[in-house]
């Protein structure tokens, strides 16, 4: 990874926080459904950054966003389950000889398909595990499972969004 790509990812870094903090943060549909596209930022990383470093930086990213939430830690424990985990739905999405250095995992390096199936899978963990702390003891069971469906598809759709229309596309499969 050079300069150039790691400003790029620093860029795109910052306008994806800004758009969560000063749009998503106050937005919601019908008060169920909301949208963590920040999620999108750190399930795009590049899969050879080094495990520690990739938690570090979530860690740092995702608390600035629960200072900006009110709510204490649940997103940084969300997004740092998934980037524990990523590394294992990855190997379980993986073709058989795996794949190749990919500077960023995104629909035009990896595939519509597996991006898809890919983001969903962690997208779908971090909502649950967000909906299930923020809930314990306060709102039933359906409203609970309404609002992390509801949000996982919400933040999936707005995450490919966001790729079709922000990301170049480099190289495609």
């Amino acid at each position: 990874m050079n300069v150039i790509d790691v400003l790029k990812q620093l860029i795109q870094a910052v306008l994806i926080y800004l758009i969560q903090v000063l749009v998503f943060r106050t937005t919601s549909l019908w008060d169920v459904a909301a949208c963590f596209i920040y999620v999108g930022f750190l399930i795009q990383l590049p899969f050879y950054i080094p495990r520690m470093l990739l938690l570090f930086i979530t860690f740092f990213y995702t608390f600035s966003i629960d200072i900006f939430f009110n709510t204490p830690g649940v997103h940084t424990a969300a997004a740092l389950l998934i980037m524990h985990i990523r590394p294992s739905v990855i190997k379980l999405l993986s073709p058989q000889g795996g794949y190749e250095s990919v500077e960023s995992v995104n629909i035009y390096n990896m595939g519509i398909q597996w991006h898809s199936a890919y983001a969903f899978i962690l997208i779908f963990i971090h909502t649950t595990v967000v909906f299930v702390i923020e809930s314990l003891g306060s709102v039933g069971f359906g409203t609970t499972l309404l609002k992390i469906f509801s949000t996982s598809i919400l933040t999936l759709i707005t995450v490919l969004l966001y790729q079709f229309l922000f990301l170049y596309k480099h190289n495609s499969r």
